[in-house]
């Protein structure tokens, strides 16, 4: 089944459209797409991100056909004004209160001005959000940091990222009694041995002495021996990237201080080994052997006399402590493009792409929409500098700091500017999701910083934009306190700075509602909006400044719905035709006006067969005014005007395939359509269609743009049990699993399992006493998602888990496990589940993968809402899982404990000191002890890994900070006997570098720096996931820039 979702009753609108397109009225939804977790904040997006596909945040779905003229030069895009579900946002700031301003004020402007809260999605059926509750809990103990956070140094100049100020405002009252509107008269994959058995004989490792540490017994002791001048150690692995000057370090070995720990086998994120009842180990004590103690200093004293002369300073290189204990070779990375591949018989890449909307300016065309399928989405610009002769794929760059937003849905420019903005209400996400670019030439865009965007609401939706004599204006709606949506519009004299006009300077929403299309003539500026409610006329407004002070028309034409593409300007004024309806006779009438005040029938397009439904669009150029109408299920043809009243078809554009939802003509009349189809039942690939006039239309060759392909692949987990790695996640849109011996090459696994109808991606895998389970989610449709489970004995043969009553979804949008942990006792599976009541925490337990039970709701805390739980871990006593409650910004780290895997109950919410939010990633079991790392922001708001040790089951913690002088994640960790190793990624979300820190306890850590091919560099990089075997390590994670994007495998090894 395609990615992109298809209206079956047109090929016009926007997948997914719940709209009645019959009816001027808005009518509430009765269906609701599902709402995605409430997922926690990390930089970079987490690769393993289980979001449904169908939906992310930028939606590239709700989008309709065709776009608005812009003024004489250009035409904007246009929206689909059908309402859209309510969802849940991803991430984000709630809003605090704030006073709303009155009707008269000046519109308000970015520099000092409150931001929105996030009222959610402004349409029928739309459900606030509750505000979470505080936790009902103890304040917390107190806690001690165990190493030097104020001492941790890491090689590089700082990066830290610049922040949206923390803003808040109240969502505008619905003004029911307000007069009105003033109204004016009328690595390559190859075949490998088997993988040896569990009994095979293992390598050693090479033990260092241990120095000397604190009594066991005192579980917040610090170390007995003096820090290393309180400094981390940072070895650089591999040569440096190109303009990174190196460091002069021994970059062949990676020493982390700590005692030394016999070797052991396989291990993974969720294969660890049990506590067993003996006490732990006291560390030993290096001995000394005889004489050794008078002969060290006696040579001191003779080398300090013997330089003393020379100024060399030594003193602190012999009084400094050998580092001992947790060592890594230098390891090697790559590309792993070729070794995680597609088993035989997959065809089509599993792309999921759309273009949304396309203008025209002299001989530039620019056509925008967004890409979803890599883990990190992008927005597409694709630009013809010739007219519509030659394509290219756009530069894009952005602030630093900030992960850009993945979806362009409206476009619009003229005189040297150009604009292009998402048209997803970002929610909690803030103004970092909205998505805004400007260019001065349709080819390199910059995105405009997230902190110039405050005036733009959590709540507020972007429907149209429009070129200006004076700049740009914005408009869409925004939510107001009682759950509806008024009007609302933005003006900007350069797509960098903006001001707001909001409601109360528009109209009554009981008069007027969400603005739907807009165009402008000059800075004279024309909109279509719904009406309020009752009402079933739409609303023409009009601003002769711009859009900074508006008007309602008297004009009440008959049939005309607030649709993008509905309005165009013309030689001398502005026209309006009423889309989707003719007359018996195959006739559409078409209204003009000269200043957008009063509008009268001024002619008409006719010759509409039988199985027309209608005129779809318009657009404007220097070539006249031209019409786009369906005669038939996808096929179009063009009506052109130079005055709007006498129309002629001029083309025939036959048959294209999918759904258009962008026009656009240049001054030399060639037409210009994009949209999206279905291709290879998994496959949604753009369109993009050019017709000359009085010529059919033909397909731009999109497979000849450079970076614009993208294959459908991830790896989202890695586990080693034995003498075996199997990682999981998806390619080309069905399930993957391979599995290796030696961490290098990779097989892929051939299953039923891991295919069939719509898409299929696995999360998480685990190794227990009953072999593989292997969690993920599977999406029958582009509504509903459902579990997907597969379990294997060996690693290699893998089939569907037996049906089960506990894992069904009826009624609920979503139901995905994205994690799974096994212990003697069974095996844990935990996720989220979304409907229309919000979303939950879900858990189920198996003892033997054959029969499965979910936890019920009053078994979980608070019945598992405003919880996600991110890892569990088998401990002696049952099960741990961690992760995070509470509002973006706001978050607190939560710990659940289980004695059976079904009930579980809360332990007391974790938060490192002198941080204001955190969440907890991820948990293991090292040397009878829970080691958890997670996020926390500081009071500075900057994100920085921190790690938490229990030694009595998660009742106390102690707290460590993970080094890092900017911001940084760990996304993945793992145990060996030898210590803790943990990856992620180090710097700025778009700019960030893959990283490793090490352990030898989950107390005192040390970041290294990865240099290299995919580690470091262009673009974001990162390490999502890990797992050991005896000495050797592997590592997976992702290197992705605009044009390019490719998965990453990184080996190293255990120093002997």
């Amino acid at each position: 089944m395609a990615s992109g979702p298809h209206d079956p009753r047109s090929s016009w609108w926007s997948a997914g459209d719940g709209a009645d397109h019959g009816s001027t009225s808005r009518p509430n939804g009765s269906h609701q797409a599902h709402m995605p977790p409430p997922t926690l904040h990390h930089s970079p997006p987490d690769p393993s991100d289980t979001r449904s596909r169908s939906l992310p945040l930028d939606s590239p779905w709700a989008l309709p056909p065709f776009g608005a003229p812009t003024p004489d030069e250009g035409s904007s895009t246009p929206e689909d004004p059908a309402a859209e579900p309510p969802r849940q946002p991803s991430a984000g700031r709630h809003p605090y209160a704030r006073p709303y301003g009155g009707a008269g004020a000046e519109p308000r402007h970015s520099a000092g001005h409150a931001s929105p809260g996030d009222p959610g999605e402004a349409y029928p059926g739309w459900v606030p959000e509750a505000p979470p509750e505080e936790p009902d809990e103890p304040a917390w103990p107190p806690r001690r940091l165990v190493n030097r956070p104020d001492k941790l140094v890491a090689s590089g100049p700082p990066r830290t990222p610049p922040r949206t100020p923390s803003r808040a405002h109240t969502p505008p009252a619905p003004e029911w009694d307000r007069p009105g509107i003033r109204v004016e008269p009328s690595i390559p994959a190859e075949p490998e041995a088997a993988p040896e058995t569990e009994d095979a004989p293992r390598s050693g490792i090479t033990r260092e002495p241990a120095g000397p540490y604190a009594e066991p017994g005192d579980p917040y002791a610090e170390p007995a021996g003096p820090y290393a001048e309180d400094v981390p150690v940072e070895e650089r692995i591999g040569g440096p990237p190109g303009g990174r000057p190196a460091r002069p370090s021994r970059p062949d070995i990676l020493v982390a201080s700590g005692p030394a720990r016999p070797r052991g086998g396989g291990r993974g994120r969720h294969h660890r080994d049990q506590a067993d009842p003996r006490p732990p180990r006291r560390p030993r004590t290096p001995r000394r052997r005889p004489g050794r103690g008078l002969l060290t200093p006696i040579l001191v004293v003779v080398v300090l006399l013997a330089t003393a002369g020379l100024g060399l300073v030594i003193v602190n290189w012999v009084n400094s402590p050998t580092s001992s204990g947790l060592r890594l070779a230098a390891g090697d990375g790559g590309s792993g493009d070729q070794a995680f591949v597609a088993p035989p018989g997959i065809s089509g890449n599993g792309s999921s792409q759309v273009l949304n909307a396309v203008t025209s300016v002299g001989s530039t065309v620019v056509a925008v929409g967004s890409d979803t399928t890599s883990p990190v989405p992008r927005p597409l610009f694709l630009v013809s500098p010739d007219g519509g002769a030659s394509w290219e794929l756009g530069r894009v760059t952005g602030p630093a700091g900030y992960q850009p937003a993945g979806s362009a849905g409206r476009v619009a420019g003229g005189a040297g500017r150009w604009l292009a903005a998402g048209t997803e209400a970002p929610g909690s996400a803030g103004a970092s999701a909205r998505g805004m670019w400007t260019s001065a030439d349709g080819r390199s865009w910059t995105a405009v910083d997230p902190s110039r965007l405050s005036v733009f609401w959590n709540g507020d939706r972007i429907t149209d934009l429009a070129r200006t004599a004076s700049g740009f204006v914005a408009v869409g709606s925004t939510t107001l306190q009682d759950g509806g949506y008024g009007p609302v519009a933005w003006v900007s004299p350069d797509g960098q700075s903006w001001s707001r006009v909001d409601t109360g300077q528009i109209g009554a929403t009981d008069k007027v509602r969400a603005i739907r299309a807009v165009v402008a003539k000059g800075d004279a500026v024309v909109a279509l909006a719904d009406p309020g409610k009752g009402d079933t006329t739409s609303v023409i407004l009009r601003s002769p400044d711009g859009g900074r002070t508006w008007l309602r028309t008297a004009a009440a034409l008959p049939g005309v719905r607030p649709e993008p593409g509905a309005l165009a300007v013309a030689a001398k004024g502005f026209l309006l035709v009423p889309t989707l309806q003719k007359s018996n006779a195959g006739e559409v009438r078409v209204y003009c006006s000269d200043l957008g005040d009063a509008w009268s029938q001024c002619g008409v397009i006719g010759g509409l067969g039988r199985e027309a439904t209608g005129v779809r669009g318009l657009a404007t150029s220097a070539a006249g005014v031209a019409a786009v109408a369906e005669s038939g299920w996808e096929r179009y043809g063009v009506f052109t005007s130079t005055d709007g009243k006498n129309w002629t078809e001029s083309t025939d554009l036959g048959q294209i395939p999918g759904t258009l939802r962008g026009l656009a003509v240049t001054d030399a009349g060639m037409l210009v359509a994009a949209g999206d189809q279905r291709a290879g039942g998994l496959d949604n690939l753009p369109v993009l269609m050019t017709a000359a006039k009085g010529k059919p239309a033909a397909p731009v060759p999109l497979d000849e743009i450079s970076g614009l392909t993208r294959s459908a692949r991830e790896t989202t987990a890695l586990v080693a049990a034995g003498n075996s790695f199997v990682a999981v996640g998806s390619v080309k849109g069905d399930a993957g699993i391979w599995t290796s011996a030696t961490g290098q090459n990779w097989k892929a696994v051939t299953s039923p399992a891991l295919g069939g109808a719509g898409r299929q991606a696995l999360n998480d895998v685990a190794h227990g006493p009953h072999g593989w389970l292997a969690v993920g989610s599977t999406t029958a449709d582009s509504a509903f998602v459902r579990p997907l489970l597969a379990t294997s004995t060996d690693g290699r043969s893998w089939r569907h888990a037996p049906e089960s009553p506990a894992l069904g979804a009826s009624g609920r949008y979503a139901v995905v496990p994205r994690v799974v942990a096994a212990g003697p006792k069974g095996y844990v599976l935990a996720g989220d589940d979304s409907g229309p009541d919000g979303v939950v925490a879900a858990l189920w337990f198996s003892a033997d993968l054959r029969r499965y039970s979910r936890s019920a709701p009053e078994s979980l805390p608070a019945g598992g809402a405003d919880v996600r739980i991110e890892d569990v871990v088998a401990t002696p006593d049952g099960f741990l899982a961690v992760g995070g409650s509470g509002t973006a910004g706001r978050t607190s780290g939560v710990v659940w404990v289980s004695r059976d895997g079904l009930n579980w109950t809360a332990r007391k919410r974790v938060i490192p000191e002198g941080a204001r939010s955190a969440s907890l990633r991820r948990v293991l079991l090292q040397d009878h002890e829970v080691v958890a790392v997670g996020s926390a922001t500081n009071d500075k708001g900057v994100d920085q890994p921190f790690a938490a040790v229990s030694g009595d089951d998660g009742v106390t913690w102690q707290y460590s900070w993970l080094p890092a002088d900017a911001a940084a994640t760990v996304l993945d960790m793992t145990s060996s006997d030898s210590g803790l190793v943990a990856v992620g990624s180090y710097g700025p979300p778009a700019t960030a570098d893959s990283a490793v820190w090490t352990s030898p306890d989950g107390r005192d850590w040390q970041r290294h720096t990865l240099t290299g091919d995919g580690m470091a560099g262009d673009g974001a990089q990162w390490l999502g996931a890990i797992a050991v075997i005896e000495d050797r390590v592997v590592a997976l994670g992702r290197s992705t820039t605009y044009t390019s994007d490719h998965l990453t495998l990184w080996r190293t090894s255990f120093s002997r």
